[in-house]
């Protein structure tokens, strides 16, 4: 904020510049403090920068860990997910293995001719679909997801990230 002009046309003062520098010294001890996990960060960077405008995007739109009892997130049930988008949806069952995930989901309403999963932070897995559209992909870390799917008829379809 420094050599910044007040936007009501005044000149600047010492007060001014007084207060640059307390937000300045509030920001360094706030990222001492409380810094932001790396985590976000790359998950965040991975949300913005993986963006495309093409792209139909298949919303959440059933989470069976929404409404269930902390002990039942943390149980070793699967957990159900579903992402609509039009006529397509995609159900997926996520289960926990430690750090790890495993994968199984079908694809229904689109036929996919290819299906990458994308978790923040790690490398992007392409699995294969087959003809009914059932995918499955195994060991995945934890982390944010989301899966791109390469349609037949040349558009893509993307879930919305959700962490998992």
């Amino acid at each position: 904020m420094t050599g910044h002009q007040p936007s009501d046309g005044r000149p600047r003062d010492a007060a001014d510049a007084a207060d640059d520098e307390l937000i300045a010294r509030l920001r360094r001890i706030a990222a001492r403090a409380d810094p932001v996990p790396e985590s976000l960060l790359t998950a965040a960077s991975a949300a913005f920068g993986l963006r495309e405008l093409d792209v139909r995007v298949a919303e959440l739109v059933r989470d069976s860990a929404v409404g269930a009892s902390a002990t039942a997130v943390r149980g070793l049930g699967a957990r159900m997910l579903s992402f609509e988008s039009g006529d397509a949806v995609i159900e997926c069952e996520v289960t926990a293995r430690g750090s790890r995930r495993d994968l199984i989901g079908q694809l229904v309403g689109a036929v996919a001719a290819a299906l990458r999963v994308q978790v923040a932070g790690a490398g992007a897995v392409d699995v294969p679909v087959d003809s009914r559209g059932r995918f499955s992909a195994s060991g995945l870390p934890a982390g944010p997801f989301r899966l791109r799917c390469s349609l037949a008829d040349g558009s893509t379809l993307m879930t919305s990230w959700t962490a998992v």
